[in-house]
């Protein structure tokens, strides 16, 4: 089957999921707390990403200055955060099938709200280690994973995208909102001071809105022996087939790229100019990764997901070149606004692509697989640019940014690769034979 073929197949399944869907309508309370949940969730988001994924930057660049070290070292610390929480996600999916989703959401916002606040007693770079590999633990069970596996639950139609463009939008809002004012009290307040308020701040917002969350109607935490050996096997297949290896190893390089380039975005801009006009490229990316993604939930739902992750990829290696010529401050900003089109709609294709390829009953286990294997990009991303800052003497993050270029272009060369033939549509249960009537 041809890849044309294949897309022809792919549009006449979803055009049968969207018949069913109808055929079989949820009843009016239950959809409309289905978006209670994506609002919800987009809040605990925001507070989480605010606090974690775009704080990073500015928890470099102070605690740097702060304790006396090199960037490259506290840049570890960071990778220390994806890393362990990537890993912390694998739990997370299984906790999910045990468990209410806000009891694990309340552990996990607790753990967070305590290794944040104790980062202001940190005095030696190893209590940071421990404490951002602690807070990865706890974020894990607040963030993404969480997120998309809920979401997924209650959308499972041809909504799902754009209740994931709602709900993955607070991870660009909490930059727009909580970064400028966590870079504000570090600059006036100092470290020490700060970083029990953000830790408070976390655990005071997350914990009433875990309340709120709950499972989708028919979704079981519970699930039988049988259905726990068939889905077990499934998943196996599932990770092992070339589509998710290729897939998973582009996402590596995506987010090492990515997740570099907004860590340093904040040390790279203020050399060139103020620590404010750094703040305001923090928000710039953070405003147009959330005007990019309300556009991409809406486009991505009307053309083929490949062509959408192809040219997202071509726009943040565009905007990474930019960040790195940048000659000052009002560039920086512009090129750090480019650079945001593409954060949410590459951070939102992964889920969407597995939800569309993988059944939800395994959905949670292979997004947090992916997750997993992606984190090793979040990791080595600031801790290899710092590194490479570091090596041309502290002077200059053009060679920095341009090997987040470089990354960016081979991961667009795997993804037209994987996405170039037919994708595994047995996983939907969809025979041979059903694939070759309907594309004809």
């Amino acid at each position: 089957m041809t890849c044309g073929e294949f897309y022809r197949v792919q549009g006449s399944l979803n055009r049968l999921d969207r018949h069913k869907n109808q055929a079989a309508p949820l009843p009016a309370s239950v959809d409309r707390y289905g978006w209670v949940i994506v609002g919800a969730m987009m809040l605990v988001q925001t507070v989480s990403s605010g606090l974690g994924f775009y704080n990073m930057s500015v928890y470099i660049n102070r605690l740097s200055a702060e304790l006396a070290a090199p960037v490259g070292h506290i840049s570890f610390a960071v990778s220390l955060f994806f890393v362990v929480g990537g890993i912390a996600g694998l739990y997370v999916a299984t906790l999910l099938n045990r468990y209410q989703v806000r009891t694990v959401m309340i552990g996990g916002a607790l753990i967070s709200g305590f290794a944040l606040g104790a980062v202001g007693l940190a005095s030696e770079v190893w209590h940071l280690y421990a404490l951002f590999a602690l807070f990865g633990i706890g974020n894990a069970g607040i963030s993404v994973v969480i997120c998309t596996t809920i979401i997924t639950q209650w959308f499972p139609g041809p909504q799902r995208s754009m209740a994931l463009a709602l709900a993955s939008t607070g991870l660009s809002l909490g930059g727009v909102v909580l970064t400028p004012f966590s870079a504000h009290l570090m600059n006036t307040q100092g470290v020490a001071d700060t970083m029990p308020l953000l830790g408070l701040l976390l655990v005071v917002f997350i914990l009433p809105l875990a309340l709120l969350m709950r499972q989708a109607p028919g979704s079981q935490i519970q699930v039988s022996a049988e259905a726990t050996l068939n889905n077990t096997a499934l998943l196996k297949s599932a990770v092992g087939s070339r589509f998710y290896v290729l897939m998973a190893s582009a996402y590596v390089l995506i987010m090492a790229a990515q997740v570099g380039g907004i860590a340093h975005l904040y040390s790279r801009v203020s050399q060139i100019a103020d620590f404010q006009t750094a703040a305001y490229a923090v928000q710039a990316l953070s405003i147009c990764s959330i005007s990019g993604r309300f556009f991409g939930g809406w486009l991505v739902s009307r053309i083929p997901i490949r062509w959408f992750a192809l040219g997202n990829l071509c726009l943040q290696a565009l905007g990474l070149t930019c960040i790195a010529f940048a000659s000052n401050g009002t560039l920086a900003v512009v090129a750090a606004g480019l650079f945001g089109l593409s954060v949410g709609n590459l951070l939102m294709t992964q889920p969407l692509w597995l939800a569309e390829v993988y059944p939800t009953e395994i959905y949670a286990r292979v997004f947090a697989r992916a997750n997993a294997i992606s984190v090793l990009g979040l990791a080595f991303g600031p801790y290899g640019m710092g590194l490479i800052f570091d090596a041309v003497g502290g002077t200059t993050y053009v060679y920095s940014y341009l090997a987040g270029v470089i990354s960016s272009l081979v991961a667009l060369t795997i993804v037209l690769v994987a996405s170039a033939g037919p994708r595994l549509l047995a996983y939907r249960g969809v025979t041979p034979d059903q694939q070759n009537s309907t594309a004809g």
